[in-house]
């Protein structure tokens, strides 16, 4: 241990004690050589060999990210790494006047406003990490540091008065998916109890746990108890009076299923800065201010008036989430969308409760497509626009007068205009971020080309000509279904209940394009099998189940007879 007024390496004066763990201690020091600027200096003991070789790494890892960071905003920087002792290796660094959010939230939880705005710089460094090509893995409040730029910096209860984030503690970032099993049970994700390869999706969930923890100024339930997972249901809990945007975005962080999270932090921060934008306070303000500027912009403040006179964006949502009827739910989504156009969950939640009746009517169809058009240009903008387009693709392909015993040209043209849809969402952007989505988009194209034709009736060797594509087409939509995020058991389903129905309508001219009989029938049998694996619930699941296995033995049957 290093005593007060001893220099270090001829330069480092220490100061004080600031911190103290299992085998090293944190000093306070003066640069002499800096014009006594403050450094801190953390003395690794070397009993263990691993922790001075762990401190080291981490050091080095904090100087990359450091040296990346062209604003130098977020990570301290490492002065040097002093290596001449036998006994201690030694860190400089930057020190950081402050303390740990966890501290800090031993207080009070930390207020929306603020909450948003450290929310995003959370968000951010998680995204730099990221693109470095690591992942953190143990996000927490305890490896945040508040910078203290008050005398009364702790009992604040004024948000412009806290000042920026600094990050600390890197020893658990790891290669992405290399895999660690080493984390914090009050903010883990349950892949990490479970002993699961690791991703940026597990980042993601972390830092919605440390969301929590500052929304509610309580540390969430450990993710186990007793050996047991704790559903995230259990872990986060939350008070009907909370800010009801953030809510929905921890949810999302924090779902058990990653499928469900956020798929990047990019996006995540998309919804935290629509979050912060679109409170009543800012866009009054905005109106006000337009107005005492200038009578010129008065066209643009009427607009924006008209969107301020109805309620808080944030309420709005609250009150289209808890909507308990169809018909007040779909409605105060439109006042969602009404209030802000380019709100992608907004639609894709209408989209939801479309399905939800398991039929996608003419009245419905109307209602989206006006939303959309008035929309199209704010909604193209957005990082969500793709997702929306997909998911209109799946309802008009598998919903579109579903269950209402429709005939063959109107099931065919809701094909047709899934297409539309489905072409949308095959952009670069798309494909970086959901690979397997893109994929069944892409096949779903070349299928409903087919149906296309079908519609137009084109002649018989047209159709000779496109059936060897179909058949290519057909297989690949079976695997993509099988290894891919495809969607629910229903959407499964009817999935291999249209690769049945193009067989069964199309087995001859696959026969002349030199698809063999054989062949046939033996994509019949994987579907069967398959089809028979699928255990659900679901009465309209249940009746697919039941018309897939009789169809693959009845077309099986007109096989042999052909053959």
């Amino acid at each position: 241990m290093l005593n007060k007024g001893f220099i270090l390496e001829n330069r480092y004066k220490i100061d004080s004690v600031v911190g103290k763990g299992g085998t090293s201690i944190v000093y306070r020091a003066l640069d002499t050589k800096a014009n006594d600027a403050q450094r801190a200096v953390k003395e690794v003991m070397k009993t263990n060999g691993t922790d001075a070789y762990n401190a080291r790494q981490e050091s080095l890892l904090i100087k990359q990210f450091y040296e990346k960071d062209v604003s130098n905003s977020y990570f301290p920087n490492i002065i040097e790494i002093i290596d001449n002792d036998p006994d201690a290796l030694y860190i400089v660094q930057d020190y950081i006047d402050g303390v740990t959010m966890e501290k800090l939230l031993k207080y009070d939880p930390i207020k929306p406003k603020t909450l948003l705005r450290y929310a995003k710089d959370i968000c951010s460094v998680m995204s730099f990490i990221h693109k470095c090509g690591f992942i953190h893995s143990d996000m927490k409040p305890d490896n945040i540091m508040v910078v203290r730029n008050t005398e009364d910096f702790e009992n604040t209860r004024q948000p412009e008065k806290i000042g920026r984030l600094k990050f600390i503690d890197f020893g658990s970032v790891i290669e992405r998916r290399e895999g660690t099993f080493a984390y914090t049970p009050a903010y883990a994700a349950p892949e990490q109890f479970r002993r699961e390869e690791l991703d940026e999706k597990t980042d993601i969930f972390n830092i919605g746990a440390t969301y929590y923890h500052m929304l509610t100024g309580k540390k969430p339930m450990n993710v186990s108890v007793n050996g047991k997972l704790v559903s995230s249901a259990e872990r986060f809990v939350f008070d009907k009076n909370m800010n009801a945007a953030i809510v929905r975005i921890i949810r999302k962080c924090v779902s058990d299923d990653k499928a469900k999270r956020y798929r990047s932090c990019d996006e995540l921060y998309a919804d935290l800065d629509r979050a912060e934008n679109h409170t009543y306070v800012k866009v009054t303000g905005i109106i006000a201010g337009l107005a005492a500027v200038s009578l010129a912009f008065s066209g643009f403040a009427g607009m924006m008036a008209k969107k301020g006179r109805n309620e808080d964006f944030n309420k709005l949502l609250a009150r289209a989430e808890n909507a308990s009827t169809y018909e007040s739910r779909a409605a105060a989504f439109e006042d969602v969308i009404n209030a802000d156009g380019s709100y992608s969950d907004a639609y894709l939640k209408l989209i939801e409760l479309y399905k939800s009746d398991d039929v996608f009517d003419e009245k419905e169809a109307g209602q989206i497509l006006k939303l959309i058009n008035e929309n199209i240009n704010l909604m193209q903008k957005d990082a969500g626009y793709e997702d929306v387009a997909f998911e209109l693709g799946i309802l008009y392909w598998y919903y579109y007068f579903y269950g209402s015993d429709p005939s063959a040209e109107s099931s065919t043209s809701g094909k047709i205009t899934a297409v539309k849809w489905f072409r949308e969402a095959q952009t670069p952007a798309f494909k970086r971020r959901e690979q397997d989505k893109y994929e069944i988009a892409r096949v779903y194209c070349t299928i409903g080309d087919f149906y296309s034709q079908m519609l137009k009736k084109e002649n018989k060797l047209l159709k000779k000509d496109y059936s060897a594509d179909l058949w290519n087409s057909m297989n690949e939509l079976n695997k993509l279904v099988e290894t891919e995020n495809a969607g629910s058991d229903l959407i499964i389903l009817e999935t291999y209940k249209t690769l049945v129905n193009l067989e069964n309508d199309n087995m001859n001219e696959l026969a002349k394009s030199d698809i063999s009989y054989a062949e046939q029938a033996e994509f019949l049998d994987n579907i069967s099998e398959k089809t028979g694996n699928i255990n659900t619930d679901d009465d309209s699941a249940n009746s697919t189940k039941e018309y897939i296995l009789s169809a693959c033995e009845s077309i099986k049957e007109r096989i042999e007879g052909s053959q």
